[in-house]
């Protein structure tokens, strides 16, 4: 004879609560992995984003000086080094051209793409830091993108394929004489 037990009007076999928790089990660890791997994503994005800011920073404030680039993938590398959750692919650092309408779209003549150990993909580079405009009101446009690749880490999102993505600041360089 089965256990039949009696809770609430209602009468359950024991088993029947395993099949429940059989059936239940895995959406919650698909919830539960991917919140985590959501959270980690985000940090990711997050991390990128204030190291293309800090990039950017560093532009802004050196110009045209002759290490600029350097300095540029520098503040990038120390900002991204202090976490292994997404791998940096390249770094871009180009001129923008503004419109009328003030809009700033990339010059794809003046594009400088480097590795993250500062090593130029692109030689020699079309927009060396020395050519910048850094005059009192006529300063260029600069753009700084990161581009990045995050993994899953948990198992179940790793069909979908790595997350391609990038961080992308535009400033203006500040003059250097008034």
């Amino acid at each position: 004879m089965p256990i039949v037990m009696i809770t609430a009007g209602r009468r359950h076999r024991r088993g029947q609560s395993l099949t429940e928790f059989a059936l239940v089990v895995p959406v919650l660890f698909l919830l539960i992995f991917g919140v985590l791997d959501g959270s980690l994503l985000m940090f990711s994005v997050g991390t990128a984003r204030y190291a293309a800011g800090e990039g950017s920073r560093q532009a802004a404030a050196l110009g045209n000086a002759a290490n600029a680039d350097s300095k540029i993938v520098g503040a990038i590398r120390a900002t991204v080094s202090s976490t292994s959750l997404f791998q940096v692919d390249e770094i871009d650092i180009y001129k923008l051209n503004q419109d009328g309408n003030g809009n700033l779209t990339p010059d794809l003549a003046h594009y400088n793409k480097y590795k993250l150990d500062g090593t130029p993909m692109i030689n020699p580079e079309p927009w060396p830091s020395p050519s910048r405009n850094v005059g009192n009101g006529t300063s260029d446009f600069m753009g700084v993108t990161v581009n990045y690749t995050y993994n899953w880490k948990a198992g179940f999102f790793s069909p979908l394929g790595p997350v391609k993505t990038n961080a992308t600041v535009y400033i203006r360089l500040e003059p250097q004489s008034y």
